[in-house]
C-alpha cells in the first residue's frame, strides 16, 4: 500500500506485477538471494520483487546484482524501490509515456528500435492483465469488517 501511495501506482497493478515476475513469490529474487560482494565488499541477501534488471540468460544473478546496487536488502526495500523504479522509468516517465501494460511491453513510440521495453516475454502484458482481472474479482468479493 505504501509503495502504491508513494508513486502513485495502482496497488493491484503492483501486486500482479510482483506475482508474475517472482513466480507467485517463489523465485530466489523474492525469497532472498545471496549476492556476491556488493559495493561495500560484503555479501548480502537481496530481493527484487519486480525482476528489474533481470535478463533472460541469467535472471537471478543479474537481478540480484541490480538489487544490490539499489540497496534492496529487505523485501520492503525491494517493493518500495521497485515501485519507484517502475513509476519513474515507465508509468510516470515524461519521455517514454509507458503508462499501460501494452506500452510497457511493446513501447509503441519506439517500434522500429524495440527499445525501453519492460519485459522480453511476448505475452507479458496479457499475463499481467489476467492476473489483474483475477485480483479484481477477488477484491470485489471482500467485505471489510
Amino acid at each position: 500500500m505504501q509503495a502504491a501511495s508513494d508513486q502513485p501506482i495502482n496497488e493491484i497493478h503492483l501486486i500482479a506485477h510482483a506475482l508474475l515476475e517472482t513466480g507467485n513469490g517463489a523465485s530466489p529474487l523474492a525469497t532472498g538471494q545471496l549476492q556476491g560482494a556488493g559495493t561495500d565488499g560484503q555479501q548480502h541477501v537481496v530481493y527484487n520483487m519486480f525482476g528489474i534488471g533481470a535478463t533472460d540468460d541469467n535472471p537471478n544473478q543479474v537481478g540480484a546484482d541490480f538489487a544490490a546496487k539499489q540497496g534492496w536488502f529487505t523485501p520492503e526495500a525491494a517493493i518500495l524501490g521497485g515501485a519507484k523504479f517502475i513509476a519513474q522509468s515507465y508509468i510516470n516517465n515524461a519521455a517514454y509515456h509507458q503508462d499501460t501494460l501494452y506500452k510497457m511491453r511493446w513501447n509503441p513510440a519506439n517500434t522500429q528500435l524495440a527499445l525501453h521495453q519492460y519485459a522480453t516475454d511476448i505475452g507479458w502484458a496479457v499475463k499481467q492483465a489476467r492476473i489483474i482481472n483475477y485480483l479484481w474479482k477477488i477484491f470485489r468479493l471482500y467485505t471489510a469488517f
